[in-house]
């Protein structure tokens, strides 16, 4: 399984590297979270300044409400501080919802383990920078046992014209010529993986 980053940023610490067993949720990377920090740092401060001219708004709205009643301001006055109301309930959503992003942000800083296995691949180092435009790119391959594995295989047909999914299979490889692999086919393609 291939692990990435939604984010863009320095890789800072490195948890695991090849080989490292590892298990669902562990920690495996962190990327520098300093511009993600302050991005909810920046959100949470235009989201209380939203949150005080809303105040204010509800304040200015119950005032203009009074004095038309009073028919000491004229409708459109009373008009203008609705809209300022119903504007400032708009900024507070708006400044809520980059909040909860910034904060969803700073927590991809942090690289998980989403299974157990084994670490088969690491492609960058500490130090080296993450870009996360628009793939997600690889950071780790993990294994998940390596005892069980799919293989994907390219063969002519006319070398197992009578195959079908469901019958079992035995296989070499160069790596252990004297081992006999079991296996079961799961599956025929009529084009075969790229």
């Amino acid at each position: 399984m291939d692990v990435g980053s939604q984010i863009s940023g320095t890789i800072l610490k490195l948890f695991v590297d090849y080989n490292s067993i590892v298990t669902n949720g562990q920690i495996i990377a962190q990327i520098d979270p300093a511009l993600y920090q302050a991005n909810v740092h920046q959100s949470q401060g235009n989201l209380d300044n939203a949150r005080a001219a809303l105040e204010l708004a509800r304040v200015n709205e119950a005032r203009e409400k009074t004095l038309l009643g009073n028919k000491l301001v004229s409708q459109s006055d009373y008009d203008q501080a609705i809209a300022s109301l119903h504007q400032g309930e708009a900024n507070v959503e708006i400044w809520s919802a980059t909040l909860e992003n910034s904060r969803a942000n700073l927590n991809y800083c942090t690289i998980y383990s989403p299974i157990d296995g084994v670490v088969i691949s690491r492609k960058l180092d500490v130090g080296q920078t993450v870009a996360a435009a628009f793939n997600t790119p690889v950071l780790f391959t993990i294994a998940n046992d390596l005892t069980k594995m799919n293989i994907d295989a390219s063969v002519s047909e006319s070398d197992i014209g009578q195959v079908k999914a469901g019958q079992t299979a035995e296989f070499t490889v160069d790596a252990f010529p004297d081992d006999v692999f079991q296996g079961k086919v799961v599956q025929v393609r009529n084009r075969p993986p790229p």
